[in-house]
């Protein structure tokens, strides 16, 4: 079934790929419109809103616009990026350049010169300071900061920044071998995943060794050999702050080594909602070894009424690669996150 997808003030969309992922700041549109008329039709910088149906599926600009033609035929191609995109490009204007106990959330709103919006899923704990770098984007600054907190980063379809401790919700229906998985696909590699990962840190104030020589350490069962990882902390160092880090650590590596790609027939679950990332769908497919819960690290939203028709391909893993819980379902060990890591923490 097509979806009926609007760009307010566009001419007609031919064909339309939507992606976006937990793990990026920025989803984009490659969007195939039927060209009309003498000249070009949309330039660079154009504000744009996509929606399928009533949903809202994207708003920002419109970021590269591409018209050809030959005798006979001619086409348009336009890339929209989210409004977003200008947090990850753009420096951030601010009269100090710094904050004082405020947690993440709190740090955005306030680095957001060009008012961009950041939302957040809860609580996020308090920092002591932060300070820019010169030069330093909206995203940079607090990306390197959300690293030590197990915090993803991501767009909404309004274009805000979004800071996200875990998944959001679980989809409806589920995704099942021999009923609506069209076909799938797996990746499983060792690269970005280590024995033991430490981490390194110092805090600001106290001459102790827990102050100046401070580290914690987390283990991956999965990985055979010796593989460690050393990580200098990323701002103030306190031990929950180094525990929390290593075990994010662990845990992201195993989600970046073991990816499920899924493709079904249309954008959206049993209850009707599109298809979106960070959230956890249940999936059987005995062919790749997955039953069980898993999460939806990013989605890629197809349409092309003269071609494939309507698809959503998935890319999925393990729900504790992006801060959520274990899934206790019967997937194979090779896409398992770690479980419950013990974090061991000593004086360096």
């Amino acid at each position: 079934m097509l979806e009926t997808i609007t760009i307010d003030g566009f001419p007609p969309v031919k064909s339309i790929t939507v992606n976006m992922s937990a793990e990026e700041a920025v989803r984009t549109a490659e969007v195939a419109l039927v060209p009309q008329g003498d000249g070009v039709p949309v330039v660079p910088g154009r504000p744009a809103i996509i929606k399928a149906g009533n949903d809202l599926l994207l708003t920002g600009y419109v970021r590269d616009v591409r018209p050809s033609h030959d005798a006979g035929s001619r086409a348009l191609t336009v890339t929209i990026c989210s409004r977003t995109v200008d947090a990850t490009e753009c420096s951030v204007e601010h009269p100090t350049g710094e904050t004082l106990d405020k947690d993440l959330a709190a740090i955005a709103k306030e680095f957001d010169s060009l008012g961009v919006g950041v939302e957040s899923d809860g609580s996020l704990p308090s920092e002591p300071r932060h300070k820019l770098h010169v030069g330093e984007t909206l995203f940079s600054t607090i990306e390197r900061r959300a690293r030590g907190r197990g915090i993803l980063i991501y767009d909404t379809p309004k274009g805000k920044l979004k800071l996200a401790t875990k998944p959001e919700g679980t989809h409806k229906g589920g995704l099942f071998w021999g009923r609506n998985i069209e076909q799938a696909s797996s990746e499983l590699t060792e690269r970005g995943r280590y024995s033991a990962v430490k981490v390194r840190g110092q805090a600001s104030e106290g001459t102790d060794k827990r102050q100046l020589r401070a580290e914690a350490t987390a283990r991956d069962s999965g990985v055979s050999r010796h593989r460690p990882l050393v990580i200098a902390h990323e701002g103030e160092t306190t031990v929950d702050r180094l525990k929390k880090r290593a075990d994010w650590g662990v845990k992201r590596g195993a989600g970046f080594a073991a990816t499920a790609s899924i493709t079904v027939t249309g954008w959206r679950d049993g209850a009707g909602m599109l298809w979106n990332r960070n959230w956890l769908v249940y999936v059987e497919d005995g062919w790749i070894g997955i039953e069980g819960l898993m999460v939806i690290k990013g989605v890629s939203l197809t349409q092309d009424s003269e071609g494939q028709g309507t698809i959503a391909v998935l890319s999925l893993a393990d729900p504790r690669a992006l801060g959520g819980e274990n899934p206790r379902g019967k997937t194979a060990g090779a896409y398992s996150a770690p479980g419950t890591i013990t974090v061991e923490y000593e004086d360096e």
